[in-house]
């Protein structure tokens, strides 16, 4: 606890939890959202087309968004860092908080897992269906990032209403997915009749 009340009293946190200045807190919460809508837009739209969403659209020419996802995450990283240390102890002990890094941190990684796998041989970027595995990390990151800005969402609430929350994103997130399917299992069966 006393490290953590370092870096709430540090001068830096100070500065950014009590200046009026327009370039501290809400300079820093806008960069954190936009490195967000970045990092979260530009993978979610990926993923979506792996998943074949947009089918008509090439895969090769998405390759060149990456640099935006990375560009988003290391904006949101960096103000994040900056952001938590004006309420770390409350942050720190909170769950919901270490359930949206672990979101973060699995979406991006399956993110880069795509990367170099799907886009990673030139050659093998849109030359047939995508194998079962590359449409499963696909909807991983979905899933992820669904968790990750629902858990985000909580830590603004006290405990209980954080927690019943972040349970009403999981059953809407798994209704959602449990939905997809059902559609695709029933808009396959009409179109092969």
């Amino acid at each position: 606890m006393e490290f953590l009340e370092f870096l709430e009293n540090n001068s830096l946190a100070t500065w950014v939890a009590e200046s009026p200045s327009i370039f501290a807190y809400p300079t820093l919460l806008a960069v954190h959202t936009y490195g967000m809508a970045f990092m979260v837009g530009t993978s979610t739209a990926i993923a979506l087309r792996l998943l074949g969403c947009a089918a008509g659209v090439p895969l090769a020419p998405l390759r060149k968004f990456f640099p935006v996802i990375w560009l988003g995450f290391a904006l949101s990283a960096l103000s994040g860092a900056l952001l938590l240390m004006i309420d770390a102890r409350l942050f720190l002990t909170m769950p919901a908080f270490y359930i949206k890094i672990l979101a973060i941190v699995a979406a991006v990684t399956m993110m880069r897992l795509l990367r170099t796998r799907v886009f990673g041989d030139r050659g093998s970027v849109d030359t047939g269906p995508l194998p079962r595995k590359h449409r499963v990390l696909a909807g991983g990151v979905l899933f992820c990032w669904a968790v990750a800005i629902g858990a985000g969402r909580v830590t603004a609430y006290e405990p209980s209403t954080g927690l019943k929350t972040a349970l009403a994103v999981l059953i809407l997130t798994a209704v959602f997915f449990v939905g997809r399917y059902v559609a695709l299992r029933i808009w396959g069966a009409k179109a092969t009749a």
